[in-house]
């Protein structure tokens, strides 16, 4: 069986921080000159790549342009999750910059479901909208966007998601992934898109103000992490310089969210982990426990003292959320080890509450290194989230099962879909299959594999610095994983309300005493003492204490050495 322990560079590797960053870059694809210069010194104004070499975009500039001088009342449908949410916001900063009347709706989640509905187009109509856009979803809602044309209105889709055979009969579509497109990045997510048209519509209509389009970096910036985007390439740009403005927003509502998470206390600027584990997380608790408006509004809101009230809205939904994913993961994981033979983790029941199954798909996938299905049983259909892992294509799969599906849509690493309760256990078997072909040999060993044993040496501030260039971390960048073997212990204790993290001080064998903090890892260190040697998998991190800077190692895994 594969396994974590074993580093991806097996050699030993001298003590050399530039030989120790080479092989870092080497292990993330990135080889040449040119790729490296690109990756840790990412150029805004070379890393962004025109807007306009997407094949539709000077159509959709006139198709605006034609808007705007006709009076025309324009409407935005975004998807309900923190991608959507933000693409939305975005789209309507650039239609209120030229001057269009614009509208939003976000749908229901729990009541809707996900892609352009019947109901946003009676409300659209209500409105007098005779343009809609669509953000972060479309690509597979032929019979909305047919019934939009029978009411007059034009369609533009805007999205990143998985491409059908055949597409919908929109006025104009940009999306990446469509065959024969251009356009050089292919891993842009919808607030990515949104940010495009944005840059096209400041190049079309207000070049001179042009240097005013990095203020909305950190709203495509925390669209890119919250939905998993391969952090490389043009992504790499909008989360580098888009942390930089999150850090100095002028936006209330992140200002408020920020202060809520107690994200950066010191005055240090964020990182894509924060948006990860606590913007993403609030803005995606609106739609799961209630409606996605409140975090839009909370986006757009201008009065401080009203995106405080909206930022505290969030706060209660996020700890109502974590209460019942904490719940229904629980039941999951027991269903994980029941059938540890499996392939596919694959669970459904009438009390997942479908406002939180992609999120527990997703901690259980991470968890078990298992492709993960969790559905909500309705009388008739389920519905759910998938969420993938390294080695398997999650669109591609169901898109095999879509003779038994009755709706899907998603892309490689993540996906939704609806089916009827009869076609279940099919459903089941068919995914194992897949999983079993696709994947190959045994069930890999959950958990982040080591990049390479590093000398100990090397556990100094500066390497740990060194080693931050390579950020932001994410999705196609993982935070770089070390393994040191034969390590002693010197102190061992469990810290925290419940007992449940572990600090130790390692002795180095230069003599060094560094920290460890090890998060959830009480159960692992059981019967670990001082004295004792162990092999540890650990990243980087300083630790500050009355004003003095140490290095600290995060432990993701330790044991006993042999």
């Amino acid at each position: 069986m594969p396994s974590v322990w074993n580093p991806k560079t097996e050699e030993d590797i001298a003590p050399d921080p530039a030989l120790i960053i080479e092989r870092l870059l080497s292990l993330r694809g990135i080889v040449t000159e040119e790729d490296r210069k690109a990756f840790l010194l990412p150029d805004y104004d070379r890393g962004l790549h025109d807007p306009f070499l997407f094949r539709s975009m000077r159509r959709v500039m006139d198709r605006l342009r034609s808007a705007r001088d006709a009076g025309e009342q324009v409407g935005i449908f975004g998807d309900f999750d923190a991608d959507g949410i933000t693409s939305s916001v975005l789209l309507r900063e650039a239609l209120t910059k030229i001057g269009v009347p614009v509208t939003t709706y976000i749908p229901d989640k729990h009541a809707e479901g996900h892609g352009l509905s019947l109901r946003a187009l009676e409300s659209f109509a209500a409105e007098g909208v005779t343009l809609v856009c669509v953000v972060d979803c479309g690509m597979t809602d032929h019979e909305a966007v047919a019934d939009a044309n029978r009411r007059g209105m034009d369609v533009i889709i805007m999205d990143h998601h998985h491409v059908p055979e055949t597409l919908p009969d929109a006025y104009a579509i940009i999306n990446p992934r469509l065959p024969g497109e251009p356009y050089p990045f292919k891993e842009l997510c919808g607030a990515g898109i949104a940010f495009k048209v944005l840059q096209a519509v400041y190049l079309e209509f207000f070049p001179d103000e042009y240097g005013q389009l990095k203020w909305f970096l950190d709203v495509a910036a925390v669209g890119t992490v919250a939905d998993v985007m391969p952090l490389i390439g043009e992504n790499r740009v909008i989360v580098t310089f888009g942390l930089i403005v999150l850090g100095k927003t002028r936006r209330n509502g992140f200002r408020e969210m920020i202060s809520r998470a107690r994200i950066a206390p010191d005055g240090r600027a964020p990182v894509a982990r924060d948006i990860a584990f606590h913007v993403a997380p609030r803005l995606n608790a609106a739609s799961r426990m209630a409606h996605a408006r409140a975090a839009h509004d909370l986006l757009v809101e201008e009065d401080a003292d009203r995106a405080g009230e909206l930022a505290d809205i969030l706060e209660s939904y996020n700890v109502e959320r974590r209460k019942v994913s904490d719940g229904i993961a629980k039941s999951v994981r027991e269903t994980a080890f029941a059938r540890s033979d499996r392939r596919f983790v694959f669970a459904a029941h009438e009390d997942f509450h479908f406002g939180v199954v992609g999120l527990v798909a997703g901690r259980i996938a991470n968890e078990f290194g298992r492709p993960t299905i969790v559905l909500t049983k309705g009388e008739e259909t389920s519905r759910g989230s998938l969420r993938s892992v390294p080695g398997l294509n999650i669109i591609e799969a169901i898109g095999e099962c879509a003779d038994i599906l009755e709706r899907f849509g998603g892309h490689s690493q993540a996906a939704g879909l609806t089916v009827r309760n009869e076609h279940l256990p099919e459903l089941e078997e068919r995914l194992e299959r897949l999983a079993a072909e696709r994947m190959g040999g045994a069930l890999p060993e959950p958990g982040p594999a080591a990049d390479l044993r590093l000398p100990h040496p090397l556990i100094t501030l500066d390497f740990v610095r060194q080693v931050r260039r390579l950020a932001p971390f994410g999705e196609g960048n993982p935070e770089p994983v070390f393994l040191l073997e034969g390590v002693r212990v010197a102190e061992i204790r469990p810290v925290g309300s419940d007992g449940k993290h572990v600090k130790l001080a390692l002795s180095l064998p230069d003599g060094r005493t560094v920290d460890a903090i090890g998060f959830s890892l009480a159960d692992t260190a059981a019967g670990i003492v001082s004295g004792d040697a162990v092999d540890i998998l650990f990243q980087l991190d300083e630790n500050e204490w009355n004003g003095r800077v140490t290095v600290q190692l995060k432990l993701i895994d330790l044991r006993r050495s042999a």
